[in-house]
């Protein structure tokens, strides 16, 4: 009597064989176990603090009057006023020839060469922008004369950074003169809008940023790796030898996504499980990861019937890999992706574990980018299907 085997049981022994397959191929899985530690570390590595305040060193007047003059020209509370004795240590701490260090009591220091040493227990200040007033600048403002400040910027220092200082001055002179400004402007809140999402007094760190980035190229790695595996199973006759089994050419790719998928999520669920993310909406997370994940294999699916050999399998990774780190590489630069970035396949899955890790996004706030996560998934896989499907008919 002839045993009929059900399907899930093929599959799931093919699954079974592959898995033992990759396992055995030492080379990408020392790479694999490699990127995987070497991302945590890096990760891990990289500072968690945010410092939204704005330095701005002052000479020839007193600090508490420039705090006083910003607050009363609608300045943030992050910015950040030091004073320094005189304006020749200030522009050296500006252009970065001297360092300046300050003391538990808050008493500020100016190096007198550049190779001085920090004194013991002193914190290194740094001034991007600085303020020199002239030393009678508050009597010839009084008399009716031009004063003229010099302000000192950094040439990394933005364009709309010059202009607040130029504006805190003029502040500053119209108080001393104590006369209103010549001008009548609406309230602020009416007069200036925040164009797209204001992240002012949240804003996402270094670590933050680089989450999805770790979660990308965990999940490309597996796109080397099956991408491998099924190039030594057509090449060698392996995947032609199991359609003389009852297995037929749907088990057989079938049980290559789903190994992708497999092998992918569980590279995922340690990566998580090491950054600390799986407190953060882990269902929604495991939903991320199986999109992720079968996007990847699918795409594998594709680079696996490319090449012959390991070069000519890199290049067949490379050519999905390039594109899909691009929309993870731009999280690093926040503001709005240009409109090629979005159509690219990992966008959306970028976006939400941003979304997610960094500002608390919930399921409803992630559907729109998990839902189409999924389309490019199943897009992958419909592609990968046919182009191995073809593959291993004619081997």
């Amino acid at each position: 009597m002839t045993r009929t085997v059900s399907r899930p049981a093929i599959i799931g022994a093919i699954i079974v064989k592959d898995a033992r397959e990759y396992v055995r191929d030492r080379l990408w899985l020392f790479l694999t176990a490699l990127s995987l530690a070497f991302l945590i570390v890096v990760f891990w590595l990289l500072p968690n603090r945010v410092d939204e305040s704005i330095a701005v060193g002052v000479s020839g007047i007193d600090a508490a009057v420039v705090r006083a003059a910003s607050d009363g020209a609608g300045g943030e509370a992050g910015l950040q006023v030091i004073p320094f004795p005189d304006a020749g240590g200030l522009r050296a701490v500006v252009a970065g020839d001297r360092a300046a260090w300050r003391d538990e009591s808050g008493r500020l220091t100016v190096a007198r060469s550049a190779d001085e040493q920090a004194p013991r227990g002193a914190e290194a200040v740094r001034a991007a922008i600085g303020l020199t007033f002239p030393d009678r600048f508050f009597a010839d403002l009084q008399a009716g004369r031009r004063a003229a400040v010099e302000v000192l910027v950094d040439a990394g220092v933005p364009e709309e950074l010059r202009a607040a200082m130029s504006a805190l001055v003029r502040e500053l002179a119209y108080a001393v003169a104590g006369a209103p400004l010549p001008v009548s402007i609406p309230d602020p809140q009416t007069l200036y809008t925040v164009v797209g999402e204001d992240r002012v007094g949240s804003q996402v760190t270094a670590r933050e940023l680089f989450r999805p980035i770790v979660v990308v190229m965990v999940l490309l790695m597996e796109l080397f790796g099956m991408s491998s595996l099924i190039s030594r199973e057509l090449h060698a006759g392996t995947a032609a030898a199991l359609l003389v089994t009852p297995a037929t050419a749907a088990d057989l790719l079938a049980a290559k996504w789903l190994t992708g998928i497999a092998l992918g999520l569980a590279q995922g669920v340690v990566l998580l499980a090491a950054i600390g993310l799986w407190s953060t909406e882990p269902l929604l997370l495991a939903a991320l990861m199986v999109a992720g994940a079968a996007l990847v294999s699918g795409a594998a699916m594709i680079a696996g019937c490319i090449g012959r050999d390991m070069m000519a399998n890199l290049l067949g990774g490379l050519v999905f890999m390039v594109p899909m780190m691009i929309p993870a590489m731009a999280a690093l630069f926040p503001g709005s992706a240009s409109a090629w970035v979005r159509v690219l396949p990992t966008w959306p899955l970028v976006q939400a574990l941003i979304d997610v890790t960094a500002h608390g996004a919930r399921w409803a706030d992630a559907a729109g980018h998990l839902g189409l996560s999924l389309a490019w998934a199943a897009a992958f896989f419909t592609a990968g299907w046919l182009v191995l499907r073809r593959r291993v008919r004619s081997a």
